[in-house]
């Protein structure tokens, strides 16, 4: 069942064209640049209105979820958000039924390049669980990181991941920063209880990822842990520990991450992605919901805009 909220006009996806610049190495910045303009280009009124929300959103008090400018980064307790238990219960059970049912072994089969990270649920996905939707705009978030970005954003992007024990260290279990954007927050919320056993999230502050890259010369890709080492101070690195329903709500674009290597037992999370409606490009596990589901019926208006919705 879905309602008959109209969706809001979208620019273009620009992924297609983005991985093309990528491929011939132009200059990231001047990639998002280029991007961002062209899609502001078919939305400027849109842009200019998300801009004002976010403007008029009032000042958080000294117990609210917040993003600073600086650090960009926050571990968040399941207490701090509204039904952070319940969508983390939630999500354990579709994860069981998906093991129930026997599709983990496809799954595991169809990635065998990248076996330590599988989406159970991703993208459109979603529709089917207006639930998870619901918590993925919960106002402390979302208003957190429409300060923070100066818009109401988009959820441009969601999966729940599931990592299974591993040994491999490639790809995002290096040292890296998300690419697609200047500026996004990411959400990451345990499912599961993550000690040090499940390959949880590791990350940095912004300001100090931002030192230690600068220090590095590093642009763009993975970035070994020996070359890190050198830069690092003490306490420097953060790790994303905690009972279902708590996690990290940070700006994966500024700080440096890494996650699910060396797990000794699985690992479940909830993760979605906060972009501005003219970031350059969009996630591979895109949001882009044909209807609203008559689940979320009742949300408020910034609420559906994070979600396409007038």
């Amino acid at each position: 069942m879905s309602t008959s909220a109209p969706a809001i006009r979208r620019p273009f996806n620009a992924r297609p064209v983005y991985q093309g610049l990528k491929r011939i190495r132009l200059p990231r910045p001047w990639v998002h640049r280029m991007l961002s303009a062209a899609k502001r280009a078919t939305v400027r009124d849109q842009v200019q209105h998300r801009a004002t929300l976010a403007r008029s959103l009032p000042v958080p008090d000294g117990g609210s979820v917040d993003l600073d400018q600086e650090t960009a980064s926050l571990l968040f307790d399941a207490e701090q958000l509204p039904g952070a238990r319940e969508t983390a219960a939630r999500c354990v059970e579709v994860y069981r039924d998906f093991r129930a049912s026997g599709e983990a072994e496809a799954l595991l089969q169809r990635n065998r390049n990248k076996p330590f990270l599988l989406s159970v649920v991703s993208g459109n996905e979603f529709a089917d669980h207006p639930d998870l939707l619901r918590f993925a705009v919960t106002r402390p978030l979302l208003d957190a990181a429409s300060r923070y970005l100066g818009t109401v954003p988009m959820v441009e992007g969601m999966a729940l991941w599931w990592t299974p024990p591993n040994t491999t260290a490639q790809s995002s279990q290096a040292w890296h920063i998300d690419e697609l954007a200047p500026r996004q927050v990411k959400v990451i919320m345990n499912c599961l209880e993550v000690t040090s056993e499940q390959g949880p999230l590791h990350f940095i502050s912004a300001a100090r990822s931002e030192a230690i890259r600068s220090a590095l010369g590093h642009q763009r890709g993975r970035i070994d842990d020996a070359r890190i080492d050198d830069h690092l101070e003490p306490d420097d690195v953060q790790c994303a520990l905690g009972p279902p329903g708590s996690g990290l709500i940070f700006d994966s674009s500024r700080c440096l991450h890494f996650g699910s290597r060396g797990n000794e037992r699985d690992r479940l999370v909830l993760t979605f992605h906060y972009l501005p409606l003219d970031a350059p490009t969009e996630t591979r596990y895109n949001l882009t919901l044909d209807a609203l589901p008559a689940g979320c019926a009742d949300l408020d208006d910034l609420q559906r805009l994070a979600l396409g919705f007038a």
